[in-house]
């Protein structure tokens, strides 16, 4: 499975945030951690264009929406509200 990054970025309160695209399946995967407390959360679409040039800005909304979804769901398990 061929995999290149496509975004990543830590938060100020330490969320680990980074959207992947997978060449073979042509479908982005969006994953955070929260960090030193081994709790992550992924989710995966299907590309709306290959991004030979750069991401899509709708699949770059849609990623950055649901890194911010995953983000507020890890918090809310970890009674960080």
């Amino acid at each position: 499975m061929s995999k290149s990054i496509m975004w990543a970025e830590t938060d100020a309160k330490g969320f680990e945030s980074e959207c992947l695209f997978n060449e073979d399946s042509r479908s982005y995967e969006v994953m955070v951690c929260a960090s030193g407390r081994r709790l992550c959360r992924s989710e995966s679409f299907v590309a709306r264009r290959d991004p030979q040039q750069g991401m899509d800005e709708e699949d770059r909304r849609t990623s950055v929406a649901i890194a911010e979804r995953l983000v507020v769901e890890i918090e809310h398990e970890l009674g960080d509200r």
